[in-house]
């Protein structure tokens, strides 16, 4: 089977990593302004903290924010609106590097961690119902056999936490799997890391839509393409060519739409693929007797989901069915030692 796992900062949160962002705002406006510009410069990055400062809760959505912050860049010809965004882009971008650079640097493990790491990443189906594991273990049995057992990842991710749990990649996993070594389709905190926005709509000023350097700088795509990399690629073929896709960590927030709307895609044209989606809840009530209330929750996930993803029509109640959440499940029960 071709089993794919997307990974987000849930996952670093999970694990003990303070990678939030709003963690990284407040380190970010305590840090000094650069002295290596001039005092316009010091200008346009006051103007970017005084806007994270009047509502922090807002730009804990930072990507998003950051996009619609393009709108107060000052007016002026192309070349000045592009500096004033060189010089807000190169702070915030160096300091959230610095910043996860000091988090990555406590992502290691104990040997007994990996080992949960791997055990449960090759079988996320025993996190489920009764009713859903079965359907899953029809589906390995009858359709999905026929084709290696592998185990694919996607990061979202700066941090190399995975790399630090899975060691040296491919792993050879018990029941014949093999674990790939990760894809970070956003890069690391120190290898063309990517911040930004899903497309040139969510960019708030008309005139750096215009301009290839401002959207290069600013939509993930177009900016991982100045890599000179395959990894936007490579992402969509293996969400195309996976049997079962695994969501743990991600919110499905606007500036990664891409891709829900490329998974929800690939659930609509192939009838085998199923989603299982690991969600997280802050003080979670107890639903152990209480079905419904724990059903619905479940539902509203799967249809938020679907939602991002672009389903509608009336294909979109067959489709459900073949989404399944998780909530607040143990899986991957690791810490980062101390």
């Amino acid at each position: 089977m071709r089993l794919l796992y997307l990974i987000g900062n849930g996952f670093d949160l999970h694990v003990g990593l303070k990678t939030a962002y709003p963690s990284f705002l407040k380190y970010y406006l305590e840090q000094p302004l650069p002295t290596n510009i001039d005092e316009e410069g010091l200008g346009y990055i006051t103007r970017l903290k005084d806007d994270i400062k009047g509502n922090i809760k807002l730009w804990s959505a930072l990507e998003l924010q950051y996009g619609k912050h393009m709108s107060k860049l000052g007016k002026g010809n192309a070349d000045h609106i592009l500096e004033e965004l060189d010089i807000i882009n190169d702070d915030i971008r160096d300091n959230l590097s610095k910043y996860i650079a000091q988090q990555d640097d406590k992502s290691f493990f104990t040997d007994d961690a990996s080992k949960i790491f791997v055990k449960d990443i090759i079988t996320p189906e025993l996190h489920l119902r009764d009713f859903e594991k079965n359907t899953l273990a029809f589906q390995k049995t009858n359709s999905w056999s026929v084709t290696a057992n592998v185990v694919d990842i996607v990061s979202f991710n700066y941090t190399h936490t995975i790399e630090h749990l899975l060691g040296k990649a491919p792993v050879q996993a018990s029941n014949g799997f093999t674990i790939n070594a990760p894809v970070h389709v956003h890069g690391y905190h120190d290898n063309r890391m990517i911040m930004g926005v899903d497309n040139i709509n969510q960019i708030g000023n008309d005139e750096l839509k215009r301009l290839t350097y401002a959207t290069e700088t600013l939509v993930k795509s177009q900016c991982n393409h100045t890599y000179g990399v395959s990894h936007t690629d490579q992402t969509t073929s293996l969400i195309n060519s996976a049997q079962l896709i695994c969501i743990y960590g991600l919110s499905f927030g606007d500036t990664d739409k891409t891709w829900w709307r490329t998974v929800c895609s690939t659930l609509k044209s192939r009838g085998g693929v199923f989603v299982i989606i690991f969600w997280h809840v802050e003080k979670l009530p107890d639903y152990s007797n209480s079905g419904p209330k724990l059903e619905n929750l479940k539902r509203r996930v799967a249809n938020y989901f679907l939602d991002q993803g672009g389903i509608e029509g009336p294909s979109r109640a067959e489709l459900a069915k073949r989404v399944y959440v998780s909530v607040n499940d143990p899986i991957f029960n690791i810490q980062i030692s101390n």
